[in-house]
């Protein structure tokens, strides 16, 4: 018997594949990537969660969401969380995409780590009951956590798995999960309440810019993960580096199209500008990166705009004041 299992690399994942392969059951791990993954970042379990799987006892694919997410994301048909996060609708793409892979493997159904009224959106049993069902996956998904708070599922009908040794857990509460997870030997489970940039106040804000302005793609996303964000202008924003490895960065995600700016005589930020560049913009943006240089003296900033022409601009720092009304995030 074969199955699929979600999992992110997170505690209730983790354990609901192990509670699962405690039965015999051969699971495949199916992780899903997104542009808002904040393991992409280097904050979670991006890099090694294959790792995880593996001495979980199960095997492993990663599948990544892009373009069709963004739409998802653009204008979701269930509507928003807290914040941009469309946890509804994007629960039902991977459980599609899930369908499908399950139906490629031959395997039987598909497991989640999901806990009855652990998150207000999407872990609610009307929640739950809808996403199963635009999923196309009625009486397919068994939530080892939670499966006798539910209607036995196919698998257990069909004894592929025994009801008796499933769980009940509900509520936000973890502490279930905590003392599941001494019993079972599991100790390092990163990313314990989710890795999603779309539940952050800060990052929506700054995503929120991007679709105003008709700008949202892949390419525009990354700048939004890194330094700080300025809207210069319907046409032109600009992203700060805040350190050395933010620097670094920018300079590795830019690209030819895009217009460099950093301090010519001392060390400082590295600024990329995205847009229709204009001499106003052009002076706001030598500014800024002024300003987060110095603040008592006027230096150079070095522009590179596309075709490899370079230029410098005299630029006096400005206050901050200046800045927040620029700012995004």
């Amino acid at each position: 018997m074969k199955a699929v299992g979600l999992f992110s690399g997170g505690l209730d994942s983790t354990l609901a594949i192990k509670v699962i392969l405690e039965q015999g059951i051969e699971i495949v791990a199916l992780n899903f990537m997104s542009p808002f993954c904040r393991c992409q970042r280097g904050e979670g379990c991006g890099s090694v969660i294959d790792q995880r799987a593996k001495e979980l006892g199960a095997s492993f694919r990663s599948m990544y969401l892009g373009d069709e997410y963004l739409e998802i994301v653009r204008n979701p048909k269930h509507g928003y969380g807290k914040n941009l996060n469309p946890c509804i609708d994007c629960r039902i793409l991977k459980l599609k995409k899930a369908k499908a892979f399950m139906q490629e493997i031959g395997a039987s159904f598909i497991i989640t780590g999901e806990v009855l009224g652990q998150r207000p959106m999407s872990q609610h049993r009307q929640a739950l009951n809808l996403i199963e069902k635009e999923s196309g996956l009625e009486g397919l998904i068994l939530r080892p956590l939670s499966a006798k708070l539910f209607a036995p599922t196919l698998a257990e009908n069909k004894g592929w798995v025994n009801r008796e040794a499933l769980l009940e857990i509900s509520g936000r509460t973890r502490k279930p999960q905590i003392k599941l997870a001494a019993q079972l030997g599991i100790k390092d489970y990163p990313c314990p309440a989710g890795g999603c940039l779309l539940t952050d106040s800060g990052f929506s804000k700054r995503l929120n810019d991007l679709i105003k302005y008709d700008i949202f793609t892949i390419k525009d996303i990354e700048f939004l993960k890194t330094g700080r964000y300025f809207r210069i202008n319907p046409y032109f924003s600009l992203t700060v580096g805040r350190d050395e490895k933010e620097n670094d960065r920018l300079v590795n995600i830019c690209s030819k199209e895009d217009v460099v700016f950093e301090p010519l005589t001392e060390p400082g930020p590295v600024a990329i500008g995205r847009g229709r560049l204009d001499s106003e913009a052009k002076d706001i943006c030598a500014k800024i990166v002024a300003r987060y240089t110095t603040k008592d003296k006027k230096i150079k900033v070095k522009i590179k705009i596309p075709a490899d022409k370079e230029e410098c601009l005299a630029a006096e720092a400005i206050e901050e004041r200046e800045l927040g009304k620029l700012r995004i995030n």
